[in-house]
């Protein structure tokens, strides 16, 4: 008898403050809808078992179909806090997939590939370094749920984590100030 398919997750972190962007980042426009639903969009296309988004205190994020809306009010304190917060909700997973509501050009081809990998799989970057999106199995949920401040799942040393290229580089495109936004709707 087959093992059944693992049942995944997917935590979308959307509670970060925009400084650099001067606020209201994922509420910008992008090619006619905020920018976060173009990364909630993709998600949608797979079969999650269960989908998280982590919004900070007084986000103008809206409930969406779907989606568990979590509030992290730790927030202001870093990515680490809004890991914890995402994966503490989630009630029935294997396993999850953590994504950025700022990188909207993440295609569902690449999180196929994520949801493929055994076991610690981590986005791997031009530079060499490790990021989101990235899988953790039920067995590092603890440890995800003890991160706070600015330390993301990185920092926790899962060193035998396999990292997967995408394969387009602009995939990995980060809206972090308004002109890298003007770049990517530009670009097309």
């Amino acid at each position: 008898m087959p093992l059944p398919e693992p049942r995944t997750g997917v935590v979308l972190l959307a509670a970060g403050q925009a400084k650099r962007f001067g606020g209201g980042k994922l509420m910008a426009e992008f090619h006619g809808r905020p920018l976060w639903e173009r990364a909630a969009e993709t998600a949608e296309a797979i079969d999650f078992s269960e989908r998280v988004v982590v919004i900070g205190p007084d986000s103008p994020i809206e409930s969406r179909l779907g989606w568990m809306r979590v509030e992290n009010q730790f927030a202001e304190q870093g990515m680490g806090t809004s890991i914890a917060a995402g994966v503490r909700a989630l009630t029935n997973c294997d396993r999850v997939i953590i994504m950025l509501a700022d990188m909207p050009l993440v295609s569902r081809i690449h999180l196929d590939r994520l949801i493929a990998a055994q076991g610690v799989a981590f986005t791997r970057y031009p530079d060499g370094s490790a990021g989101c999106p990235a899988i953790f199995p039920r067995s590092v949920f603890p440890l995800l749920e003890t991160l706070n401040g600015d330390r993301g799942a990185r920092s926790l040393g899962l060193g035998d984590a396999e990292l997967i290229v995408p394969s387009q580089q602009h995939q990995l495109t980060d809206i972090d100030e308004v002109s890298d936004l003007q770049r990517l709707r530009s670009a097309g």
